[in-house]
């Protein structure tokens, strides 16, 4: 129990960093934000700020116990503040907003002096030799984001201070602080938004049977990590999907007569019985004997709900799951419509949407029965050209790692439009079912096609015009600008990654295709072509110099006509991990050219192609002119597949 009413005090984000000082003690595990949940809280902020910019948008909590000092201990709700002082620090530096009385980031570390100095630098606008990367590389987020939402910059900078809101808990004195942060961390797993908008649906069905046909169903297709096939019975599998796995129920009537149950105790659910249990039965049957293989999706299954609404009712449906329940209850689509649009839609899925294999490799494979063997399966390549799979595994897993945020999947939802709209009308002999298929080459057209459309749509634009909307890109296939603004190129390391990851798709395609050829500059192509299968789309969130801005053994390189941006310009810049950042930044290219020559995989192309020169720095400025004029070359030309 809480002593006073400033146990629970209502903070805005102003008011936290005015009042106080936050301790984060040697218990609590490292800064470990990466781009996805950054970006993610950027963007529920921004669009709080644009929905309703005079109403209080909550962000959770924060957990402290107050010391003799009168500092609080932060027991959970690191992360988020720390973010919070990241975020404030970009916009101060970045975009010389004013942050009223906010003077400091009031966050410090036991015992983690690094930590420490890094928040404070990020504030100050300096940078240190030992920095904590995670927090930097946060920092290169937040200044990204905002600088593709520059015309809403002062809007959420002024909704961040005044209307974000974080409720601050003060736990008793004589709290064991040790058994409390255990708790914290381990607590009991709570009913996920789409279970309980299973029951809502279900609400609107006639009788049992239509809810035992829709729980089985909605079941099945909430497991992301298998083939949507496995969660039925082997003997099910060829009734349900045809011999060859690959039919789907026509309407919600075929749906119910083909998985009609057996088990005749079957009796309906209530949401409280959901809440308990979590399922019907255990309709799926698992035979111990499968190896169904380890596949990880993209995407969670209530962002998922949210894609099958969007293309079923091609409206601007929001992508962000924690509005789940009031986006549907906005649409409210019919429970059978959107059953059968949902199975449909995770066959595509599952066929035509990349996913992690064995934790290692990008897969785009479909699952097909062997023949007279009822009970057992492969996974074959969705595509039965291996060029064309290859290609689509390398454009989908661009697409994948340039928007790690779900709310930012807009190309996944552009490709599940494409292919829910594109199968082709095969339907089965019985006129229950029709086949799961779409033409792979113009599915690999469409989806170079919107590459090109995000990249002159988004990042192509004049300084006088808006970027067009992701939503209109993706349905309404606008008129694109043909010129780029250059000056977009010209952020140093604001550059977004969607940026680097097309350059890096274009430069493998051209080299698989033996398209490259030298041209101006001197590369060597022999180099590239030799580390060209080392290279696979990675999570990369460090923009690095390849000629560092403060060189150990050399004097830093200057602006010139040659090149007016000196370091900060495209061609010396490429995208790369984190870590590799780190450990490599002040290094000279040929310490780095060293590094990367002994490693197994290539983190960017772009990079190999600049490693290729046999100089690069202060006295070659020519060759990265050179490079860079072929990059932006590349960059900026309109797609067509072979």
């Amino acid at each position: 129990m809480t002593n006073s009413k400033e146990d629970i005090l209502e903070l805005s984000i102003a008011e936290l960093f005015q009042q106080g000082q936050y301790i984060i003690p040697i218990y609590q595990r490292n800064y470990a934000w990466g781009e996805p949940e950054v970006e993610q809280l950027l963007q529920d902020i921004l669009d709080s700020a644009k929905r309703a910019v005079t109403k209080s948008y909550y962000i959770g909590s924060l957990v402290a116990y107050k010391r003799e000092d009168g500092a609080f201990e932060t027991i959970d709700g690191q992360q988020r503040h720390t973010t919070l002082g990241i975020i404030l620090s970009a916009l101060l530096n970045e975009f010389d907003l004013s942050l009223g009385s906010i003077s400091r980031v009031n966050l410090d570390f036991d015992s983690r002096y690094k930590s420490s100095e890094t928040l404070r630098s990020l504030f100050n606008g300096s940078e240190q030799d030992n920095e904590e990367r995670s927090m930097r590389s946060a920092y290169q987020v937040v200044k990204r984001f905002l600088i593709n939402e520059k015309s809403s910059v002062a809007l959420f900078k002024d909704f961040l201070l005044k209307n974000v809101k974080i409720l601050r808990v003060i736990v008793p004195k004589d709290t064991d602080l040790n058994h409390y942060f255990e708790i914290m961390n381990n607590r009991g797993e709570q009913l996920e938004k789409h279970e309980v908008l299973k029951a809502r649906l279900m609400n609107g069905l006639e009788n049992e049977k239509q809810r035992t046909t829709f729980a089985k169903t909605w079941d099945a297709c909430a497991d992301m990590n298998r083939y949507v096939q496995l969660a039925y019975a082997p003997k099910k599998r060829s009734e349900l999907f045809g011999k060859q796995w690959n039919y789907c129920p026509k309407n919600f009537q075929d749906l119910e007569s083909l998985t009609e149950s057996t088990d005749k105790n079957e009796s309906l659910h209530v949401l409280a019985d959901i809440i308990e249990q979590r399922c019907y039965s255990d309709f799926s049957a698992k035979n111990n004997n499968e190896a169904t293989g380890s596949f990880s999706s993209v995407i969670n299954f209530s962002n998922f709900l949210l894609h099958v609404l969007r293309v079923t009712t091609k409206k601007d449906v929001p992508l962000d799951d924690k509005r789940l329940l009031d986006t549907f209850n906005d649409y409210n689509p019919d429970p059978k419509s959107f059953l059968v649009a949902l199975l449909k839609c995770r066959m595509l899925f599952d066929r035509y949407i990349l996913k992690r294999e064995n934790d290692e490799d990008w897969s785009l494979k479909q699952i097909r029965p062997y023949q007279n063997k009822s009970e057992t399966f492969s996974y074959v390549n969705s595509v039965k050209d291996k060029n064309q799979n290859a290609q689509l595994v390398m454009l989908l897993s661009m697409f994948h790692v340039s928007f790690p945020a779900l709310v930012y999947k807009h190309w996944l939802n552009a490709a599940l439009n494409y292919l829910y709209k594109k199968t082709e009308p095969k339907v089965s002999d019985d006129g229950t079912q029709y086949k799961l298929y779409v033409n792979a080459t113009n599915y690999l057209s469409f989806m170079e096609k919107l590459s090109d459309g995000f990249f002159f749509g988004r990042f192509g634009m004049f300084e006088s015009k808006s970027p067009i909307d992701y939503f209109k890109l993706t349905f309404h296939n606008p008129k694109l600008p043909t010129n780029l603004d250059i000056s977009y190129l010209q952020q140093g390391t604001g550059v977004q990654n969607f940026i680097f990851n097309r350059l890096d798709y274009l430069l493998w395609k051209s080299l698989k295709a033996n398209d490259l050829k030298k041209s101006e500059g001197k590369f060597d192509l022999n180099y590239v072509n030799k580390r060209l299968n080392g290279f696979s789309f990675t999570f990369r969130t460090s923009v690095e110099h390849y000629f560092p801005q403060k060189p150990l053994g050399s004097e830093p390189m200057s602006v010139s006509d040659t090149l007016p941006d000196g370091v900060d310009s495209f061609g010396n810049l490429c995208l790369i991990s984190r870590s590799d950042n780190s450990k490599l930044s002040n290094y000279l290219p040929v310490a780095k050219r060293e590094h990367y020559e002994k490693a197994t995989t290539v983190e960017s192309l772009k990079q190999v192609f600049m490693m290729s020169y046999p100089d690069w720095g202060i006295d070659s400025i020519q060759n990265i002119k050179d490079h860079e004029k072929m990059m932006l070359d590349i960059l900026c030309s309109i797609q067509k597949t072979k």
